[in-house]
């Protein structure tokens, strides 16, 4: 990988810069480069560690993916206060440092595909729907609010078995579905009617 890297970088040829010279022999940085629709094509953004200096941005861009800039812009993003997770205080989480570079060469980011469900797009969303009633759950708790389910709001899928079950009380005589059991159920089913004679008798 690093063979290919450094081949792809020496056919682009020289850079225009001056290079830095300092080697990092185990690198733990995550860089992330951060979509915005609303920025010319020619400007790029990325979420990089609070150590990270514009030379840094310059030059990691330059060995890693051939990439020129012209010109880097930092800033450092100061966060929000939150609340503890114990209730006990806030407290400010660290600050966030963004970096702005202008490109040589415009870098336009692809459409994103319309069909996301070889990505379970479905089962992410219910994972988070759920994630986020389960916070909510907890911040009650904290708050000395009792849960009431009784008083929620009746969900589709309960609609639809109230509809079901509705439906099975209109229904004169015994019901039936016709469908075929496994043989070991029709066992049970004359082993419970056994046992129900008995207790009547």
């Amino acid at each position: 990988m690093a063979e290919a890297l450094t081949m792809a970088v020496a056919r682009q040829g020289p850079a225009s810069f001056k290079l830095g010279t300092k080697a990092v022999f185990l690198p733990n940085h995550v860089v992330t480069f951060v979509r915005k629709d609303r920025s010319p094509p020619n400007w790029a953004t990325f979420n990089v560690p609070l150590t990270f200096t514009k030379f840094d941005m310059r030059d990691y861009l330059w060995n890693l993916y051939g990439v020129e800039t012209t010109a880097v812009r930092s800033q450092v993003k100061q966060s929000a206060i939150e609340r503890r997770a114990t209730g006990s205080g806030y407290f400010r989480p660290q600050s966030t440092k963004v970096m702005t570079v202008q490109l040589t060469k415009p870098f336009v980011w692809p459409t994103p595909p319309e069909d996301l469900e070889p990505w379970n797009k479905k089962l992410w969303e219910a994972r988070e729907g759920t994630s986020r009633e389960q916070y909510r759950a907890d911040i009650k708790k904290q708050l000395g609010k009792l849960a009431y389910p009784s008083k929620d709001q009746e969900s589709a899928e309960r609609k639809n078995l109230r509809r079901q079950a509705n439906k099975l009380l209109k229904i004169k005589g015994e019901w039936k579905n016709e469908v075929q059991l496994d043989s070991k159920w029709d066992q049970i089913v004359a082993k419970t009617r056994r046992s129900s004679k008995a207790k009547k008798a």
